[in-house]
This record gives structure tokens, C-alpha cells and sequence, in this order.
């Protein structure tokens, strides 16, 4: 299902196909709320993408604005010129490493270090030889989903769970109309399927010994529970 499929059916399922008579006259809002579920539902049924990204070297890196986590980097070093891995490590390693960080000498860095959600940096700062060389630091980690904005949009995800964005959109639209009882009922109707996907793949992933998901994982963040 497309966006604007997803758009059209919402208004349906709320009884505003009228877009001059609506709460919401432009699409401004469903979309956001279409791709705030796109997002919950890609980390509940853990169906991430995987990508690969190229940064310039520099001290600090900033890393692209869909990025969840960062699994492995490496650095192409001159003048070697050859490719090496960098250690993953977190703020709280960098000052076990090196009180001093901050005034660390330069030379080929050696570590990846993710200082906040979208800034890493790299360690020791680069040299000469290193800094500003485009396209030589290359990680591979999970990503959310590029978000839905054209009508022709269609999420990378089962079709049975496409079907459940108007009905997600529809629990937040009666939520903002005040309507607790039908919204509650549309979130109830989404936490369930996406659990019964859920479990089924997971029992199938584990009849064939594949790695997936843990059964004990239900929603421990609340992904899906009710604001109520």
C-alpha cells in the first residue's frame, strides 16, 4: 500500500473523506503520523535496514540523520593506503583511553567513538596525512526507514503490516478528537496483529535455527501501549 492508500483509507476509517471538510485538510499531518508507525513497526519486528556509509575524516564525524546504531567502521589510512578496522567504543571508553581526549596528539586514528545520537569521533584526531580525505571512513550499522513522503511511497515491510498504517493513523486522529474508546480500539487492533506477526516469524526463524528475535521481547519499550 502506497501512501496516498494509506492517506485515502485513513479518512475513510474516520469518516472524514472530504478533505474540505476535515480536521485535516492537507496531509501534512497523516504522513507524519504514517511514518512515526513506519518507525515503531520497523523496531518491533526488527526489520531495520542495514546500510553502509561513507564520511569524510575529521575529529568529529557527523553521521546521517537515520542512523540507530553504528556496528563496525573502518578507515582507509594513508600513506598506507590501506583499509583498517576501527574499535566501536563509547565516551565513557574514550576517557578510560584518555582522561586527556581532548588534547590528544594527532596521528591515525584508531577508535570510532560515538560521543551522541549523531556525532562520533574518531581517535587519536587524524594527521596530515588523513584529515579531509573524503569518502575514507566507511560504516556499516542499523538505520531507521527513509521516510514515506510521495504519494506513490511504499514502506519496505510485509504487506499484511502495510495494511495496519491507516488503522495506527485512525488511533492517533481520534486521540486528538478526544475519542478515547475508538482510538483505544484501533490500537488494540494494531498491537495485536504486528505481536501475532511477530511470534509467528519468530517461530519460524527458530524451527530453522535462524537468529531473529528473542520470544520473551514484548514490546519492552512500549512502543504500542495505549497513552491512556
Amino acid at each position: 500500500m502506497d501512501l496516498k492508500g494509506m492517506i485515502d483509507e485513513w479518512r475513510e476509517i474516520i469518516g472524514e473523506p472530504d478533505t474540505t471538510n476535515s480536521h485535516w485538510s492537507s496531509n501534512t499531518i497523516p504522513t507524519t503520523w504514517a511514518n512515526e508507525f513506519y518507525r515503531r513497526a520497523a523496531v518491533k519486528l526488527g526489520t531495520l535496514p542495514i546500510k553502509e556509509r561513507t564520511y569524510t575524516i575529521a575529529t568529529t564525524v557527523s553521521l546521517n540523520a537515520n542512523t540507530f546504531s553504528v556496528d563496525k567502521a573502518n578507515i582507509y589510512i594513508r600513506p598506507s593506503n590501506a583499509w583498517r578496522e576501527l574499535a566501536i567504543r563509547d565516551v565513557t571508553d574514550l576517557y578510560a583511553i584518555d582522561p586527556d581526549w581532548e588534547n590528544a596528539a594527532v596521528g591515525e586514528p584508531a577508535y570510532f567513538v560515538r560521543m551522541e545520537t549523531f556525532l562520533a569521533r574518531l581517535y587519536p584526531p587524524p594527521n596530515s596525512s588523513n584529515d579531509g580525505q573524503v569518502t575514507s571512513v566507511k560504516t556499516h550499522g542499523l538505520e531507521f526507514p527513509t521516510a514515506l513522503s510521495a504519494d506513490t511511497d511504499v514502506p519496505d515491510l510485509p504487506v499484511n503490516i502495510q495494511d495496519l498504517f491507516p488503522y495506527w493513523m485512525s488511533h492517533k486522529a481520534f486521540m486528538r478528537l478526544g475519542d478515547k474508546e475508538r482510538s483505544t480500539e484501533q490500537l488494540i487492533l494494531v498491537s495485536s496483529a504486528l505481536k501475532d506477526m511477530q511470534s509467528k516469524t519468530t517461530r519460524f526463524s527458530k524451527s530453522r535455527g535462524w537468529i531473529w528475535m528473542p520470544e520473551s521481547y514484548i514490546d519492552p519499550e512500549g512502543l504500542f501501549q495505549s497513552v491512556y
